[in-house]
């Protein structure tokens, strides 16, 4: 219900910024355009990925994606004009940010790291605590986070609408003149369209172990296999890492499944995470599982940026689990509540394999930059 009256009040903003007096000097009626199509297909890898569920009410159109893109980028956003969604999004950091946590307008902290930013037509939850189901609903929380851009809806409708790059723009792509929802719309498929694809994993995945080092193929085998305690040695021979960042993309998206997740960082948890959105004592200190893609490049790494290095991140799931954590997943409890104790050759063998996540392509990709620089 909180959703519809949500939509409705946004769509009522949508129309408000549209009722202009005709002698407006900004004011046009919108035109003819017809906005130019893109095919889906185009832009997923259905051979690598599998087609994702699309919006049926925002289909691709080069006019759409590009007034999206102009919109990530644009510090209008927020309410002193001086940071854009790209501030803590950064492409060449896979749209996340090197920083342990973000800040928005007047040097205000944010509570958790930035996520990266791909892939995001196949995920089911959004943030890290997966308190949105839709990408256009996630679009205006950090529009208007207090912390973050702390913009009003009404004032950027405003703002929108006498601005005449957008007066353009949008009735390019829409056939409207600027409004909040029209917005939503626009950012949602440039969103979507940031796709990595092009890794070494991606080539490699699910067994051309001819494009593989040694040393990244011993990473391979320890990443997608089971945890077996070697009865002489005492040492794991799997890491079990594909339960929660298993297949092509890297990530389990299905929340039952892995998709949400303690992965044994805390005993106590001073952010409750999905248990915060949920209420549910079983949701404490459960947290978004993120895609392994492009991990080289995100750092620092978890929710709150606590580790610095990939290194670190291994050694986590190395030797200190918190096997005592109330809500630990299932899929870590089930190693026994034993570490694994990996050799410095199996943590470089490891680290190996995940370096191959490395997407340059989608790095440097012209078509994801801010076009106000190009």
């Amino acid at each position: 219900m909180k959703q519809g009256w949500l939509l409705l009040g946004l769509m009522v903003l949508g129309l408000s910024a549209c009722e202009k007096d005709p002698n407006d000097p900004l004011h046009k009626e919108p035109t003819a355009y017809v906005a130019t199509k893109v095919d889906p297909a185009t832009i997923f890898p259905g051979g690598k990925f599998g087609m994702p569920v699309l919006p049926s009410d925002n289909p691709f159109t080069e006019e759409g994606i590009y007034l999206g893109r102009m919109l990530f980028y644009d510090p209008i956003l927020s309410f002193d004009s001086t940071i854009s969604c790209g501030s803590c999004h950064k492409q060449e950091y896979a749209f996340a940010e090197p920083k342990k946590l973000s800040t928005g307008i007047y040097g205000l902290q944010t509570g958790r790291n930035s996520s990266s930013l791909f892939n995001l037509a196949y995920s089911r939850k959004f943030f890290w605590d997966a308190r949105q189901s839709t990408l256009r609903a996630q679009i205006f929380e950090p529009i208007q986070a207090h912390n973050e851009m702390a913009m009003t809806l009404p004032l950027l409708a405003k703002r929108l609408a006498r601005s005449a790059r957008y007066i353009e723009y949008f009735d390019k792509a829409f056939g409207s003149e600027p409004n909040v929802f029209d917005m939503s719309k626009a950012l949602e498929q440039f969103l979507m369209t940031l796709v990595s694809k092009d890794s070494r994993f991606n080539g490699f995945f699910p067994g051309k172990f001819s494009l593989l080092t040694s040393e990244e193929k011993r990473g391979a085998l320890l990443f997608n296999g089971l945890v077996d305690f070697d009865a002489v040695t005492g040492l794991a021979t799997g890491a079990d890492c594909f339960h929660c960042h298993g297949g092509a993309l890297a990530q389990q998206n299905n929340p039952d499944m892995g998709g949400i997740a303690n992965n044994g960082l805390d005993g106590n948890f001073s952010d409750k995470g999905y248990g915060a959105i949920t209420g549910n004592p079983a949701d404490r200190g459960l947290f978004k599982t993120p895609s392994l893609l492009n991990v080289a490049v995100t750092a620092p790494y978890m929710h709150d940026g606590r580790f610095a290095t990939l290194d670190e991140v291994i050694d986590h799931y190395s030797d200190n689990v918190n096997y005592l954590s109330p809500t630990l997943s299932p899929m870590m409890s089930a190693h026994g509540n034993k570490q694994l104790k990996l050799t410095a050759q199996q943590k470089a063998d490891l680290k190996a394999f995940l370096l191959t996540m490395t997407d340059n392509t989608f790095l440097t990709n012209p078509a994801y930059g801010n076009p106000f620089k190009q």
